[in-house]
């Protein structure tokens, strides 16, 4: 962009992230340099200067791990535009394969009152905590001037003031100006108490919250997973999916985690596990090609800006077939490695990790695996047990790059089997009434499974943290804005 300085000083449009729009003449550049084109500004219509003292993209080419802390501004360097628009592409071509294959988009609950998965770390929704700010001060010290000590000797001195003046009976305003002033400063102390003691308390029990006075009149929580209630509409009305944001708070950093993340999630009826895996497995081959064609200038900028390697991994996954293993067989060929020690032991009945997994695609079969037929006791509640009683019909889907980008599973249909796996877990039977009523009335055999959306940007990009394929990312301890 070509602008002269008749039009405009030099200073005010210079620094980086200035916003302007102009217009003018595109032409051959006047000086051979690396623009194929200039602009030559005829006219300038808008300025949206820069404090460059301030800005904190002043800098080039600033570190992923700085820009997070300005979200905000972030979508204005090359890098993180590119990212979004691969993101944009990829949850435009997440409609159109569901929507060509004649599955009917539900919008699942935010806000739930079952936990579907029976042992994650959830968030609580309530507004209790909210009302009891509400009622007073949050500390002594919120209040200029004020020291809850002092507060509690005065109590002493104007208890003694009210009971002078009633001897006295003189003054009969000034005694109810005094018990006014004490009963207020009595309030004051308590609520200031009770908001010091609530601070000091380390966690607050559930079982000691009487939540029939919250807004919902019980416990809810923001959702880990729409699966279950997806379950009820492809009892209805047959292939469903949802794509909507879910929720867990789990209190360990993690480059492939985060508190909120994207999922896409699936329920097929009259399906087995099978059908889920095959799904899983059009689906994602689906999106590599997409956007390969769709994103083919931003896949080219992201391969020299973050890794070299993105286009053939995508190509790679189109042309080859993904690898299917038992866990079993999994565990096994894990076993076999000797050049490598894992954090976490390796044996039967043992969940397998990230590590162990990420091993499996990138090391020993580099290609996409699919792992299947998990032990009970790592799946949750609702997945179908096996004819052996030992394993489950679950599965894994494993990308180079990316780890776990789908968790899938056939759910189980027979109530009493249900039954004797919400027992076994010790779960709220109460919470999964609504649940069990599906069995009861019309069920049918069905699979789905929870596609991870932002590892899927991950994986796509070559990106290594999650936080940074996210849009306003929220993890532990992070939520600027």
């Amino acid at each position: 962009v070509v602008v002269e300085s008749t039009l405009v000083s030099p200073s005010k449009i210079r620094p980086i992230g200035t916003c302007l729009m102009v217009e003018g003449v595109l032409k051959q550049p006047s000086v051979q340099g690396k623009h194929a084109v200039e602009l030559k500004v005829e006219k300038i219509l808008h300025i949206g200067t820069v404090d460059h003292d301030k800005y904190p993209l002043s800098r080039k080419r600033l570190p992923m791990d700085m820009l997070r802390d300005s979200a905000h501004f972030r979508p204005r360097t090359t890098t993180v535009a590119s990212v979004m628009r691969i993101r944009s592409s990829l949850t435009h071509a997440t409609h159109t394969f569901f929507q060509n294959h004649g599955f009917l988009y539900v919008q699942v609950p935010v806000i739930t009152t079952t936990d579907s998965e029976g042992f994650s770390e959830k968030f609580q929704v309530t507004t209790l905590f909210d009302k009891r700010e509400k009622e007073g001060p949050k500390t002594a010290k919120d209040i200029e001037g004020v020291n809850l000590d002092i507060l509690k000797a005065s109590i002493k001195e104007k208890s003694n003031k009210v009971e002078e003046l009633k001897r006295s009976e003189s003054n009969r305003e000034a005694l109810i100006a005094a018990v006014q002033d004490l009963r207020k400063t009595n309030e004051l102390v308590s609520h200031l108490e009770s908001r010091d003691k609530l601070l000091q308390a380390p966690s607050v029990k559930t079982d000691k919250v009487n939540f029939s006075e919250d807004f919902f009149s019980r416990q809810t929580y923001l959702t880990v997973s729409g699966r279950l209630h997806l379950e009820s509409y492809a009892c209805a009305l047959g292939n469903v999916y949802s794509f909507g944001p879910r929720f867990r708070a789990e209190k360990k950093e993690s480059s492939k985690h985060a508190a909120e993340m994207l999922m896409v999630e699936t329920e097929i009826a009259f399906s087995q596990l099978e059908d889920a895996m095959k799904c899983a497995d059009d689906y994602f081959k689906f999106l590599c090609k997409w956007i390969l064609e769709d994103c083919s200038k931003d896949l080219e900028f992201v391969s020299k800006r973050i890794d070299m390697t993105c286009i053939d991994r995508l190509q790679s996954v189109i042309s080859s077939s993904f690898e299917k293993i038992t866990y079993t067989e999994a565990v096994k060929a894990l076993e076999k490695v000797t050049e490598k020690i894992f954090e976490t032991k390796l044996e039967w009945g043992v969940a397998l990790t990230a590590e162990h997994l990420s091993y499996l695609a990138d090391e020993i079969y580099k290609r996409p695996v699919i792992v299947y037929n998990y032990p009970k006791a790592v799946k949750p509640f609702y997945v179908r047990l096996n004819d052996d009683g030992n394993t489950v019909a679950a599965f894994d889907m494993v990308v180079p790059k990316g780890g776990t980008v789908i968790t899938g599973s056939q759910n189980e249909e027979r109530i009493d089997m249900l039954n004797t796996r919400i027992k076994e877990l010790g779960l709220p039977r109460e919470q999964y009434e609504w649940y069990l009523d599906l069995r009861r009335h019309g069920t049918v055999k069905h699979s789905g499974f929870s596609f991870g959306f932002d590892l899927m940007v991950l994986f796509t990009t070559g990106l290594t943290d999650v936080r940074d394929a996210i849009p306003f990312p929220r993890s532990l301890g992070k939520a600027y804005n």
